[in-house]
């Protein structure tokens, strides 16, 4: 812009403007400041650069901690603690474990699958585009609190395709269409043309974190890349086919459910089921020719069967010997040796007397009749002949203890 086209005031301050710059560059300023935002600008990439490295070098220790060395002597050949379990395990869970499998926590109560879980899997005619339905020109998802609706897999109040469940009619039966295809293989569009639709939770097969936890199974994650990676069309045929009870096995088979490797050890786990089954008839066929050519060939009592070993040894068993007949002595004019030999017969016939129980003795209580003569008459004569001690000691009644043989000696004297 020409100086003629400014007014006074802004030539004025343009000039005032270029000697500062002027000042400013002769006194070194301006170089100052460069510098000193140049080296800021190279301190924060440094920064950054060591915070990735220590990130980095957190993470392979991590990973390498069970091969550390432990350089306390109180704690030398003990295995080092991971304690990074969390991080380990959301790594193999996303299939950089060891051979790409992924590890899922172990759940509290068994989850099998019957035939009835294969009938209500679902299935799709034209497969459904993810991630375009409720989401902007950016590739992000349009959350709205008002006209938003809650999805009953992710949580997420957002906008878009939602189904409607004929049978419970609840939340619980509200699904977006990405949810849908990536964790039941079903297609909203379908869906929502079907007027019968039931939702998953009312078919048995929700696989959601919070229904599973309410019947002790862990929670999945994100399995679905890992289901179409094993050649699942989603989560619920990953998490059917890979839990079924002996029944369903072979019915999968039939209706060609299963990817090729899963195929294959379901027909193993068939065939050996089989053979376990098969198994005891077998034996019981077997026994009854084992036990014939035993018999052929002399086998011992110990290997024949219990009623053969049972006759054998009533056939060895000697006869018992019959007992001799007593003697019979006939009475008559014998002599006393035959009298004597008779008795010790009879004796030694004669069973043994039973020994009566002993009686406890009773002891006697009050005192001993008087003589009746003394009763009669006292003082008067017992006998005829008697002396008076003899009187004294009929009159004297007889007592029990001490005190009854104390008094008849004192009144005997």
């Amino acid at each position: 812009m020409s100086a003629a086209g400014l007014s006074k005031l802004e030539q004025e301050r343009a000039r005032r403007i270029a000697e500062n710059q002027a000042r400013l560059q002769q006194i070194g300023l301006l170089e100052t400041v460069q510098t000193i935002t140049g080296t800021q600008q190279a301190a924060a990439v440094e920064r950054r650069a060591k915070a990735r490295a220590s990130k980095a070098a957190r993470r392979a220790a991590s990973a390498a901690v069970a091969g550390r060395p432990r350089r306390s002597e109180r704690v030398a050949g003990i295995e080092v603690p991971n304690y990074n379990e969390n991080a380990r395990l959301l790594s193999l869970a996303d299939g950089a474990g060891e051979g790409g499998g992924r590890l899922m926590r172990d759940n509290i109560s068994e989850e099998i699958y019957d035939v009835q879980h294969l009938d209500v899997l679902g299935s799709y005619q034209q497969e459904w585009e993810l991630f375009v339905d409720g989401y902007n020109a950016n590739g992000e998802r349009i959350y709205d609190k008002v006209n938003g609706q809650t999805c009953h897999q992710c949580r997420q109040k957002t906008l878009g395709k939602r189904t409607c469940c004929s049978g419970c009619g609840s939340l619980q039966g509200v699904l977006c269409g990405d949810c849908l295809f990536m964790r039941y293989g079903e297609n909203v569009n379908e869906v929502n043309a079907n007027p019968d639709w039931l939702c998953p939770l009312c078919r048995d097969i929700c696989n959601c974190s919070f229904h599973r936890s309410k019947r002790g199974w862990a929670p999945t994650g994100t399995l679905y890349r890992h289901a179409i990676a094993e050649g699942y069309k989603s989560v619920a045929h990953y998490l059917v086919l890979n839990n079924l009870s002996d029944e369903a096995k072979p019915v999968a088979l039939e209706r060609g459910l299963c990817p090729p490797e899963l195929a294959a050890e379901l027909k193993k786990e068939i065939a050996q089921s089989a053979s376990k089954k098969e198994a005891p008839g077998m034996e019981k066929q077997a026994a009854p020719a084992d036990s014939a050519a035993d018999e052929q060939r002399g086998a011992p009592a110990a290997e024949q069967p219990p009623a053969a070993v049972e006759e054998q040894l009533l056939q060895a068993e000697p006869e018992a010997e019959p007992e001799p007949a007593r003697r019979t002595v006939r009475r008559g004019r014998g002599g006393s040796g035959d009298s004597q030999q008779q008795q010790a017969i009879q004796q030694e016939a004669a069973p043994a007397p039973a020994v009566p129980a002993e009686v406890p003795r009773k002891r006697k209580q009050g005192t001993i009749q008087v003589v009746q003569a003394s009763k009669k008459q006292k003082g008067g004569a017992l006998v005829k002949g008697g002396g008076a001690a003899d009187k004294a000691a009929a009159e004297v009644p007889v007592r029990r203890g001490l005190r009854t043989s104390a008094r008849t000696s004192q009144r005997a004297a």
